[in-house]
């Protein structure tokens, strides 16, 4: 209820409560008028692109593998989700941001003899882990024959990071390559800077692409930049969160 359109429309409830059990009807209208203008905003793509940009240009792409005694020594690439159908042939499916994700990190695998750490918890009771069926389709479909370690208990980003860390220090790593969605990458990095890790941020799964000039089309509202408004919007979220829970407030 933080993301849009649920902030929105919780902002429209509390001014139609204000409006009838209080009589305060100027400040339910201006609550109801601000949470429609809300709705709109995040569904255009200039909209979007304010919330998205901060979160996605944080960290520049990685055009070339790191070298020397500071290089990485692994691998990390985070789950982005399942699509768990029993009745299909192959019931657990990686999703498309799972998939834009492992395709990065079999890239970079490819140009570095590194072991590669797929991290992800079973997405149902009884189902393999999502580290699981990531490591398949590095084998299976991107041919990756580097060491892969599975950290398939993890359920959330600081746990990736919490489980993640305590895996590579069994291998006395903490330098890694961290691969996930660029709009995800600045709370990753915080939660594994946490853990103790060194992470070279390695995004990619970009939501939106260059921003163009100004035109009528940028107050078009789409569902798809509702969509993209809600993710960015989670995403401060969860840096709020990282900072409450580490006390950085």
């Amino acid at each position: 209820m933080v993301q849009p359109p649920g902030i929105f429309l919780s902002l429209a409830g509390v001014g139609v409560l204000v409006s009838a059990l209080l009589g305060w009807h100027s400040l339910g209208r201006l609550l109801i008028v601000v949470a429609l203008l809300g709705i709109y905003f995040a569904a255009t793509p200039l909209g979007a692109r304010l919330l998205l940009q901060p979160l996605e240009d944080r960290y520049p792409p990685l055009l070339h593998p790191l070298h020397g005694d500071s290089a990485p020594q692994a691998i990390v690439v985070l789950g982005g989700g399942e699509i768990v159908n029993p009745d299909r042939p192959v019931p657990e499916m990686a999703n498309a941001r799972t998939l834009m994700r492992l395709q990065a990190a079999a890239a970079l695998a490819q140009q570095v003899d590194l072991p590669v750490v797929p991290s992800g918890g079973a997405p149902s009771f009884g189902a393999p882990s999502e580290a699981a069926t990531m490591a398949a389709l590095l084998r299976d479909s991107f041919h990756i024959d580097n060491p892969i370690w599975l950290e398939g208990k993890s359920y959330n980003t600081a746990a990736n990071a919490k489980d993640s860390a305590a895996l590579l220090r069994q291998h006395d790593i903490r330098r890694i390559y961290l691969v996930t969605s660029a709009v995800h990458m600045p709370r990753a990095m915080a939660w594994f800077r946490h853990y103790g890790l060194l992470p070279t941020p390695v995004p990619c799964d970009y939501r939106m692409g260059q921003a163009t000039p100004l035109s009528w089309q940028s107050w078009l509202p789409r569902a798809i930049y509702e969509e993209i408004s809600s993710e960015a919007m989670h995403e401060y979220a969860g840096l709020l969160w990282y900072r409450w829970r580490t006390g950085q407030f």
